[in-house]
């Protein structure tokens, strides 16, 4: 579970950045999705990179540490999304080197996601007003990406095929995701070089509140009804702050086969009254994820930066999280496959490898339980039966090497 756009090398940024100035390229403000009372309004993006004194400055905008909050995390995208915005050129430029890092940590074999409308130019991730809709095209972005990612493979040897992604608070762009996904997996062989190999939906979960979010709701189901029909792989966003029955909704009625978080159902589970009917409705949640045979994908540090992991407790002596309570650590006493995952490592400056040090030292996972997590992953990707007897093959002579 890793996202391009949140893994944009924030150095080349700034540099193309400086090279054509602030107001060439960014907007002088951006209007949030969410409304002005929960925090939304315009957000003065070209101010806050005009008053970044160096280059550190800019780093720390574009970076969610410490704020524990999923939509502070998205008003990092809203700063340097636009920069990237309908330059194809750079574009390819950043998958290029998103395949670069891959290589770097040893992963062999990534399944990348973004949304393709929302890189597009003329593009924003709130709805225009009644009128002012400016058309967004994909094609173009995943042409680009596509190039930049077959280079990085042909330079460096690893695998990295697609997601693409539909955006919450964008249900206009709903069902051309799908299309364009099931028209790229239709044109092309199974085999092709970094080829589309599944859908999600990003940037928050309130189209599963069909109570709240009808107009967000009914056309991302539809949506995702569609892509059952097409038999595409389906990957979603559920339970991460939102509630933990929207992973049920998720499985389905969505169609999901994986689950990106999923951590509110563990931590609502400790939270419910036992002896009430939301105890039951959390335990239901977990039973069709394993008795579905759901793969969750997790994401340590992503789960604190954004607040998903809301009920962690501190340890008194170092001050610092109790990893071993981690909802992560109870998916696995609980039978749950799951696997660790980076989500956006350049917003929250880490790595998948940071992750795995996470796990060993503060989670107490064993070398094994590593490997087992990363099996899981495999046995999930969204590859055929052949590559995955491939990449299995590959992990296990790197375990034999560094026994």
């Amino acid at each position: 579970h890793v996202h391009l756009d949140g893994s944009f090398e924030f150095a080349l940024l700034n540099q193309h950045l400086n090279d054509l100035g602030h107001h060439d390229i960014l907007p002088e403000s951006v209007q949030l999705p969410w409304h002005e009372d929960e925090g939304g309004g315009h957000f003065p993006v070209r101010q806050l990179v005009q008053d970044c004194q160096d280059y550190n400055e800019f780093h720390a905008l574009c970076t969610c540490v410490g704020k524990s909050s999923l939509r502070e995390m998205i008003k990092c995208f809203e700063v340097f999304v636009p920069i990237v915005r309908g330059n194809l050129e750079l574009m390819e430029e950043l998958a290029y080197h998103f395949v670069k890092r891959q290589a770097e940590q040893n992963i062999i074999y990534t399944e990348v996601r973004y949304s393709p409308h929302v890189l597009a130019k003329g593009a924003t991730y709130a709805m225009p007003p009644a009128g002012n809709i400016c058309p967004a095209d994909p094609v173009p972005i995943v042409d680009a990406v596509t190039r930049g990612l077959i280079r990085g493979e042909n330079d460096f040897g690893v695998k990295v095929n697609q997601i693409l992604c539909c955006i919450a608070w964008r249900p206009d762009w709903a069902e051309a995701v799908i299309q364009l996904a099931h028209e790229r997996r239709s044109t092309t062989d199974s085999a092709q070089q970094c080829a589309i190999v599944g859908v999600d939906i990003a940037a928050g979960e309130e189209h599963f509140d069909v109570e709240n979010f009808p107009h967000l709701h009914y056309p991302h189901k539809s949506a995702f009804q569609l892509a059952q029909e097409l038999d595409l792989n389906i990957t979603l966003h559920a339970g991460e702050v939102g509630d933990a029955t929207f992973i049920h909704r998720a499985i389905t009625e969505y169609g999901a086969v994986r689950i990106g978080h999923g951590y509110r159902m563990m931590m609502s589970n400790d939270d419910a009254d036992n002896d009430g009917d939301n105890a039951a409705d959390y335990e239901h949640v977990i039973q069709t994820v394993i008795q579905r045979n759901v793969h969750v994908e997790v994401c340590p540090t992503s789960s604190l930066e954004t607040g998903a992991w809301t009920n962690h407790q501190q340890c008194p002596v170092s001050g610092e999280c109790k990893w071993e309570e981690h909802p992560f650590v109870k998916m696995r006493e609980r039978g749950v496959r799951v696997g660790l995952n980076s989500d956006d490592p350049a917003v929250f400056d880490t790595s998948l490898v940071q992750q795995y040090d996470i796990a060993l030292r503060k989670m107490g996972l064993s070398r094994g339980d590593i490997v087992e997590g990363v099996m899981h992953s495999i046995d999930a990707s969204f590859l055929s039966d052949e590559e995955k007897d491939d990449v299995r093959e590959k992990m296990l002579e790197f375990v034999r090497s560094h026994e």
